[in-house]
C-alpha cells in the first residue's frame, strides 16, 4: 500500500512538471521575442498602458545587454539570444 502511494505521488508530480513545461509558451528564445510577449501581456491585462509598454522597452534594453529577462510576472531567464 505505501508503494502505491509513492508511485502515485511520483506520477502526479511528473504530470504537473510536464504540464507546466508544455503550458508555458511564453518562453521566447530572443530578447525581441520576449518583448513581443511582454507587449501582448500589456495589451491583454493593461489595455496597452504606456507605463506597461515602457517597462517592456526597458526590459528589452536590459536583455540586450545581459542576455537575461526578468520582470514582475516572469522568473529570471538567462541565455536568451540578444536579438
Amino acid at each position: 500500500m505505501p508503494n502505491r502511494f509513492i508511485v502515485g505521488t511520483t506520477v502526479l508530480l511528473a504530470a504537473i512538471i510536464l504540464s507546466i513545461s508544455v503550458a508555458t509558451p511564453s518562453y521566447a528564445m530572443t530578447c525581441t521575442d520576449r518583448q513581443k510577449v511582454c507587449f501582448a501581456y500589456c495589451e491583454k491585462n493593461y489595455a496597452n498602458a504606456p507605463r506597461c509598454r515602457a517597462a517592456c522597452a526597458q526590459l528589452l534594453t536590459t536583455c540586450m545587454s545581459t542576455g537575461c529577462w526578468e520582470s514582475k510576472v516572469t522568473a529570471r531567464q538567462c541565455g536568451i539570444l540578444k536579438q
